[in-house]
């Protein structure tokens, strides 16, 4: 099942022998220098890659094999693989079911037995939620999404419930990346029982070409939204709102200030991590070259750092922001001033990180 190791750096790959290890991992590569899974030694900056045959997004721990993470496909997607961080190989893959292909994200149960992914219909266009066994990978069932394009998703709190950012964008395997419904297109965030798969709640906001995509979530059930402005499908070209807070049992509230940032944004926002200590969300956005942050509570801007290209993003064990862009650079910043700890800056050229970035401890 494994697949040869690329080590990028000349430095040695993460010592296993060490009690206790934090690891950055993140899909990496591009059609120049191929397509992978990267993983990097925080404390050694040492940097490997494992090939894959396709292009990964979404990456998830496992719960129970701490080790272990499954990266999945996209754009559009039909396989996902299980890499062991180390061991330094790939040691398992699964593909989805007939007339399926993934959206390129995945969450497990609280208990860590039951994998969920988000699906798309081939045929029909309807959004699916894949339901797995955390063993074998072996489908189990699978649930309807609620809408169109299911994005991102995650459970919460309570251990029962899922919520998923319904992009509500209609995509096709055979015309790729090209948006067929961009007119009657309905995004919002919706919350599924898991044990029932019955929709229990959805919310949107008030612009409706707003593609809720991506989604990050606090202990007590805050939920951090990311989105994309499909701005071809408007007559209007005001600057638009791109995050968003929402609380249990509120409606969602957008984060309007500074609309300098916002514009510069450029209607993308890529990932976003809530920072749990610091109560901070930060929100990267590749197209305007930066990463903006706010407070999930009182919705207040408290910072921004510019990066070229920057989309992944993370909190690691320090509860230092960790971002990363498609040039194979890695910086670090401070959880609560935001400033960065320039002497830690990592790049590895020829290396690009892709979409998301999560930092595991292992």
């Amino acid at each position: 099942m494994g697949m040869p190791i690329e080590v990028i750096a000349n430095m040695a790959l993460p010592d296993t022998r060490s009690a206790e290890r934090e690891i950055l991992v993140s899909a990496m590569g591009d059609k120049k220098t191929g397509y992978g899974f990267g993983f990097m030694s925080v404390a050694q900056q040492a940097l490997a890659k494992l090939t894959t045959d396709f292009r990964g997004h979404g990456v998830s721990q496992h719960p129970l094999n701490p080790s272990q993470v499954i990266m999945y496909g996209r754009r559009p997607g039909n396989m996902a693989i299980v890499a062991d961080v180390l061991q330094n190989k790939i040691v398992n893959r699964f593909r989805v079911a007939k007339n399926r292909f993934f959206y390129g994200h995945g969450c497990f149960s609280h208990d860590g037995k039951t994998l969920f992914t988000t699906e798309g219909d081939s045929i029909t266009g309807e959004g699916k939620i894949g339901i797995r066994d955390s063993v074998t990978y072996q489908q189990l069932g699978e649930f309807d999404a609620g809408g169109i394009g299911p994005h991102d998703l995650t459970i919460m709190p309570d251990g029962k419930t899922l919520v998923v950012a319904i992009g509500g964008i209609l995509t096709r395997p055979e015309t790729g990346r090209k948006k067929l419904n961009l007119h009657e297109m309905v995004s919002t965030l919706t919350y599924i029982d898991t044990f029932t798969g019955k929709k229990i709640d959805e919310f949107r906001v008030p612009e409706s070409k707003s593609s809720i995509r991506h989604l990050d979530i606090a202990s007590d059930g805050t939920v951090a939204i990311a989105m994309q402005i499909q701005r071809s499908a408007m007559t209007h070209d005001n600057p638009i709102p791109l995050g968003a807070i929402h609380k249990p049992n509120e409606d969602i509230k957008l984060l309007t200030e500074p609309v300098p940032l916002i514009r510069a944004m450029n209607d993308y926002l890529g990932s976003v991590v809530i920072n749990e200590q610091t109560r901070i969300a930060g929100f990267t956005s590749p197209r305007g070259n930066i990463v903006g942050f706010w407070n999930i509570d009182t919705l207040e801007f408290v910072g921004y750092h510019q990066m070229h290209d920057v989309c992944g993003i993370a909190v690691n064990s320090k509860h230092h922001f960790m971002i990363s862009n498609s040039l194979g650079e890695v910086r670090e910043l401070d959880g609560t001033t935001l400033k960065e700890y320039k002497q830690r800056r990592v790049v590895h050229k020829h290396s690009p990180w892709d979409n998301h970035m999560l930092a595991i401890t292992v």
